[in-house]
């Protein structure tokens, strides 16, 4: 039935609340009706607050709380204004300038909290006196552990009372046991719902190793008002990342990061089977939202609205040893599903935490969700920065950090993070993205998204990090990217291919090894993306219900394009061209399918296509979209086949003026994408590689496959004796655009010998991917 079900204690359910006998227990809400559970109190007989002018409190007793809400909407507690000036740290604390914090009345209540890059850490004040400032311990310690990331000045100071001077702040007095709020404008105390929460765990399904809870569903249920009281411990909550946090008092900081302390949730699973969660509410929750923990297996997500939530909103595994390296299969978190879920203004309070993030699992299915509106990353996956991987970390060879070097893999493979909306994301902290990875994770994959609205502190939309390996990204759409589209950082073995974009920048570090970024096509703006993509992306049909968006009130397609005409210069690439389409408002893009898969888009009636293979032939159909994403049916099919030829260079002799480490010339000719050669390291421009062909050949073309996705300058001079050279292509005006470059002429050049100089890099230094040359047997004249 509708109604509130207020809870004074947890909900726990145990093994012996299971289904049996292939038969499920459900929580279900009955037709038609919204049940609630509640953690939370309303808070009544509010009188004004003596000596302060449009402040109420209100007796509450004995009561702890980190939260407050009016009429469902989160208020404030009360916090000083953004980075206050005059504190110096000192090694117990701060000493500061503002001679009003001596006279706090309860100092300990007084929280700082400071931002530094992905975290939000949070640090109780011990004492306060002579304009020094003690913090409490172990808190101040671990605040300090993690060498270059310590805690700096404060961003603000939170929770006391002498803090309250602002509309929608509050604080509690649990010494007096009185609550204060300063009312917004329109708010009515003797009518506004004025909850506090008090319950730290809503529902806990807690089943262990040899006796699982199994086969239990919850349906239509609002779970809200639940509170978390460890940051005002002493531990306070200094974050080490996601949301995990940093307590004990080690000596030294943990590199392996088995030992940070997840955040626990309003309903938490563990060792708990085939348990269910569909069409649920989370909101007005203190920690995270959903937590499934060490040994919960077969777990649907599906179609939950989690919403104001005060850390991470979905939560799957564990990052203790247990969940690593588990001594055997029972302790495996794995086969989750994570579908069509909204999931938005999560992390409202702590910071640094994520819209959904699983840790060491195994076959993790995150797929349909959208998710937006968020301070940090949107998704993310993995742990142990690649150090508790088999092997640990090669790029920390020899030493691994220190950390104990297993043999074998950890427990993390086969997560798909695919065909998600995400967007709106980094808009208070720094180094994160749209879908951020940790670690190895075999069959890793992330295909299909659809990202937007990704601000520059994300260092990249897609972002491998720390030993981030074995990962495929394919198929993804993403516009409106600040930065760059796609980092890696010491992430290797990663391939990159087929995805869409409007920034086309990328980057990977030069520890990442052994990847291949190839075949993405740049667009000119969001409207020109594959509109089959976009509309794929999110929430499905059946679900977009739950956050329906804004009205859109065109809904006719383009007319079907014209038939394409094809040219053919590289026997590996075909230019296609072709008649516009036309729409009631305005065409904005065409999508490009090659024997039924799409593999290019553009603004233009035109477009290269690349990685063709000499003499096969294909069928190429184009469909066109407006802005409003309705997309045409295909035009008429073109068959090409193509020339035949191939990569004169291929495997060559090669020279040039330098190279670095492993970076060797012949890395540039060997076919392999993700091996390139490299100028000698801070050796300055120009800097040139040169391929010795082995015979004389009217050389026409070249394809050159840069490190970075713009930025260079260059010449392609062709000789028949390394004396005489005549020029190919002179490309030193301007930048390149996009990684690969490709430079036809159709007058040939006679040579055995040909130099590409790089003239400019942008100050990246030459380094090439790969360097291709085309032409025919020699039977053009040398005009030298």
């Amino acid at each position: 039935m509708s109604g509130t079900y207020r809870l004074s204690h947890t909900f726990a359910l145990t093994a012996r609340d299971s289904g049996r006998d292939g038969h499920r227990i459900v929580y279900e809400a009955a037709p038609g009706a919204h049940p609630v559970i509640s953690g939370g109190k309303r808070i009544t007989g509010w009188v004004p607050a003596d000596g302060a002018e449009g402040v109420y409190k209100a007796k509450v007793g004995d009561i702890d709380t980190r939260q407050l809400y009016v009429d469902g909407e989160l208020e404030t507690r009360a916090r000083s204004a953004k980075n206050p000036s005059g504190f110096s740290k000192t090694s117990t604390g701060y000493t500061f300038t503002d001679p009003s914090l001596n006279t706090y009345k309860r100092p300990g209540d007084l929280e700082v909290v400071s931002s530094w890059g992905w975290k939000l850490m949070r640090c109780p004040v011990q004492s306060i006196a002579d304009s020094k400032m003690t913090m409490r311990q172990p808190c101040w310690h671990n605040a300090h552990l993690q060498q270059g990331q310590e805690i700096q000045n404060p961003t603000w100071l939170e929770n006391a009372r002498e803090l309250l001077d602002t509309p929608g702040e509050w604080y509690l007095d649990k010494g007096a046991g009185e609550i204060y709020y300063m009312p917004k404008a329109g708010q009515n105390l003797s009518t506004a719902t004025v909850t506090v929460p008090l319950v730290q765990d809503l529902v806990d399904v807690n089943g262990t190793r040899t006796d699982p809870v199994n086969n239990v569903s919850f349906r239509g249920i609002t779970f809200s008002y639940s509170t978390w009281l460890a940051p005002s411990s002493s531990e306070g909550l200094i974050e080490g990342q996601a949301g995990f946090r940093m307590v004990g008092n080690d000596p030294d900081f943990d590199a392996t990061r088995l030992k940070w302390q997840k955040t626990p949730g309003a309903v938490n699973v563990s060792y708990g089977h085939g348990i269910d969660f569909e069409g649920n509410t989370f909101t007005h929750l203190g920690a995270v939202g959903l937590n499934l923990n060490t040994g919960t297996q077969g777990t649907d997500i599906t179609g939950n609205v989690f919403r104001q939530i005060a850390a991470t909103g979905i939560q799957i595994g564990g990052v203790e040893v247990i969940d690593a390296h588990p001594d055997g299969s029972r302790d495996v978190t794995k086969n989750t599903r994570v579908a069509n879920n909204v999931v938005t203004k999560v992390a409202d309070q702590y910071n640094g935490s994520i819209g959904i993030l699983a840790g060491y699992t195994d076959h993790t299915t995150i797929t349909h969700n959208k998710v937006y509106d968020l301070p940090y990353t949107g998704i993310s996956v993995g742990w142990g920065w690649g150090l508790t991987d088999q092997g640990g970390n090669s790029n920390y060879a020899p030493g691994n950090l220190g950390v104990p070097i297993w043999d074998t893999p950890t427990t993390s493979r086969d997560t798909k993070v695919t065909d998600n909306e995400i967007y709106d994301i980094m808009k208070s902290q720094a180094d994160g993205g749209a879908i951020y990875t940790l670690s190895s994770n075999p069959g890793g994959a992330v295909s299909g998204n659809y990202i937007h609205g990704i601000p520059s502190p994300a260092y990249g939309a897609i972002y491998h990090d720390e030993g981030s390996r074995y990962w495929t990204n394919s198929g993804n759409a993403l516009c409106d990217v600040a930065y760059q589209w796609l980092f890696l950082n010491h992430g290797m073995d990663i391939n990159a291919t087929g995805n869409f974009t409007t920034q086309p920048a990328y980057s990977t570090q030069a520890n990442s090894t052994g990847s291949t970024i190839s075949g993405t096509t740049a667009v000119d703006s969001c409207a020109q993306l594959p509109a089959s993509i976009v509309n794929n992306a999110g929430l499905q049909p059946s679900y977009r219900h739950l956050d329906p968006g804004p009205d859109v009130s065109d809904h006719q397609a383009p007319s079907r394009p014209g038939t394409p005409v094809a040219v053919t210069d590289f026997p590996t690439v075909a230019d296609l061209t072709w008649a516009a389409s036309t729409d009631d408002t305005a065409v904005t893009g065409y999508s490009v399918h090659r024997d039924g898969k799409l593999i290019s888009a553009t603004g233009r009636t035109s477009v290269r296509l690349p990685g063709l293979t000499a003499g096969k032939t294909y069928a190429f159909r184009i469909t066109a979209r407006d802005a409003a994403g309705n997309e045409s049916g295909p035009g008429p099919t073109l068959h090409v086949t193509m020339p035949t030829g191939t990569d004169l260079a291929l495997k060559k002799t090669v020279t040039a003026s330098s190279y670095s480490e492993a970076n060797t010339p012949a890395k540039a000719v060997d076919g392999d994408l993700s091996t390139r050669w490299a100028q000698g390291l801070g050796l300055p421009d120009p800097s040139w590689i040169q391929v010795d062909l082995g015979a004389s050949y009217d050389v026409n073309g070249t394809i050159t496959t840069f490190e970075k996705a713009s930025g260079y300058k260059y010449r392609i001079e062709v000789s028949p004796d390394e004396v005489h050279w005549k020029t190919l292509a002179d490309r030193t005006a301007a930048n390149t655009t996009a990684a690969t470059d490709y430079a036809h002429t159709d007058d040939p050049v006679a040579g055995r010998f040909v130099r590409l100089t790089v003239t400019g890099s942008s100050w990246n230094g030459g380094s090439i991917y790969d360097f291709q040359v085309y032409g025919t047997p020699g039977t053009v004249t040398d005009r030298g």
